[in-house]
């Protein structure tokens, strides 16, 4: 069963059990207050006649032996009466109907009693109570025609009826579109849910209550956004990985390429030495940059699969070992290096930043700079590496790029220096590692500046996994 019908059954349940409950509590009500103004009426009638009687038996002590039926005796009460003498024996009655039994002890002097009696069709109420005048004394009993008043009450009820029928079927439509209403936002969740299974992911859900109907909305909502931001970022990161396999097809099949065909010509032909010194030079050139290719390539790899602990190291010591393995890049692009480093600490791993440092240096020995200064400050609650050069350098249009596999700014300039594109790229990735920030700034005209931003914390020597 739907939820629509499971809450329409119930509303129409609800509602019939409430509105018939609420007519029958209402017609009882009425009821009561009605037999109640009965019984006072009929105790008033009973006062009135027990006055009379008790006038008769004072002037006339042995009225109570009288014959039945006498005519003084039938226009003395104002209302039907029974009399019954003290062995509850009855000695006169002028009623329409008697009852089958009267309970003479329930009475006594002062105490009444009440009897609702019903035949025939007809309803009476009974008072009855003992009666003393003198030496005299007998059972009083009036009668009170009540049949009236529940005739009325019989007729309410059937009256009721007819109503309850004509409530039920208006409220049928109004029952069903207040259930529509309540149950109509989830049918939009469920109708919004299946159109982003469809793929429709900027499917959203507009509901302008503040009830747990709208939480639902506004959580689904939220929901909606987090699955097309997922699936922005697979279809993103499934189109880096298309671009980065044309990428390395290209970057591989060029100088491949060359390779083979300068083999081939070696093998098929006799050259001069010249000729053959010329061939070898290029199939060298193209398998160096080949082999550079592969190893940074090797380091996207092991670096996406690999955890690295990093280890407080003190940066005046850090660049002091990295030195050695700096100064042969730039002296072999006769590049003057220029280092100063403000001693603290920052967390590494050493492998890892000397080759991001190395290739941020290589990116700059081939922009074709002259100088390159490295600067260590602390800033705070963090720590910052710049390298900056005087080369070309990078136009602002093309900054969000350069950190992406295989983008080279100047690609012949690249290929010519053993360039893959991948240097950045490696950079980009090893501050991530770090959890380090990376920026790179240039004006497009004359250097450029790479700042890494390391945090710091208090205390020791520590170690912790990436």
């Amino acid at each position: 069963m739907k939820l629509f019908h499971k809450v329409f059954l119930c509303f129409v349940v609800l509602f019939g059990i409430a509105f018939q409950a609420a007519g029958v509590m209402l017609i009882d009500y009425a009821y009561e207050n009605a037999i109640e103004q009965e019984k006072k009426y009929a105790l008033q009638q009973f006062q009135y006649n027990k006055y009379i009687l008790q006038s008769i038996l004072y002037s006339e002590p042995d009225f109570l032996w009288v014959q039945e039926g006498n005519p003084e005796i039938r226009g003395s009460f104002t209302a039907p009466v029974a009399l019954y003498d003290s062995d509850k024996n009855r000695i006169y009655s002028n009623m329409i109907m008697e009852p089958d039994m009267l309970d003479f002890t329930s009475s006594g002097e002062g105490r009444l009693a009440f009897r609702i009696y019903q035949k025939e069709g007809n309803s009476y109420i009974y008072v009855y109570d003992h009666v003393r005048q003198g030496e005299s004394e007998a059972y009083l009993v009036t009668q009170t025609d009540i049949s009236s008043v529940v005739d009325i009450q019989r007729n309410m009820t059937a009256y009721f009826q007819r109503i309850y029928l004509i409530i039920l079927c208006i409220g049928f439509p109004l029952i069903f579109l207040l259930t529509n209403l309540l149950t109509g936002s989830i049918k939009r969740v469920g109708k919004a849910a299946r159109r982003i299974a469809r793929g429709k992911y900027s499917e959203r859900i507009h509901v302008g209550t503040k009830d747990e109907i709208g939480q639902l909305a506004a959580d689904f909502n939220q929901m909606a956004e987090k699955i097309e931001e997922k699936v922005r970022e697979l279809s993103e990161a499934a189109k880096a990985k298309e671009d980065f396999t044309a990428n390395f097809a290209h970057e591989l099949k060029t100088p491949l390429t060359s390779v083979i065909g300068y083999a081939d010509m070696l093998y098929q032909r006799e050259l001069s030495r010249k000729q053959v010194r010329e061939a070898a030079g290029y199939i060298l050139h193209e398998g160096m940059r080949l082999e550079a290719l592969s190893l940074k390539l090797m380091d996207l790899f092991v670096m996406d699969r690999q955890d690295f602990l990093l280890e407080k190291l003190e940066t005046g010591g850090l660049f002091e070992n990295l030195r050695p393995g700096i100064l042969p890049v730039c002296g072999k692009h006769s590049v003057r290096l220029h280092m100063d480093i403000e001693e603290d600490e920052i967390a590494v791993e050493f492998d890892l930043f000397k080759t991001m440092i190395l290739n941020i240096i290589d990116n700059a020995v081939k922009a074709e700079c002259s100088d390159i200064w490295i600067t260590g400050r602390r800033e705070k609650t963090c720590y910052q590496i710049c390298i900056t050069d005087n080369g070309k350098g990078i136009p602002p249009a093309e900054l969000g790029r350069i950190t992406e596999a295989f983008y080279m700014v100047d690609k012949s300039r690249s290929r010519k220096q053993h360039g893959a594109g991948l240097g950045m790229a490696l950079v980009a990735k090893i501050a991530q590692l770090h959890r380090a920030g990376m920026r790179v700034q240039s004006d497009g005209r004359t250097g450029t500046t790479v700042r890494i931003t390391f945090g710091l914390s208090e205390g020791g020597h520590s170690e912790e996994g990436v």
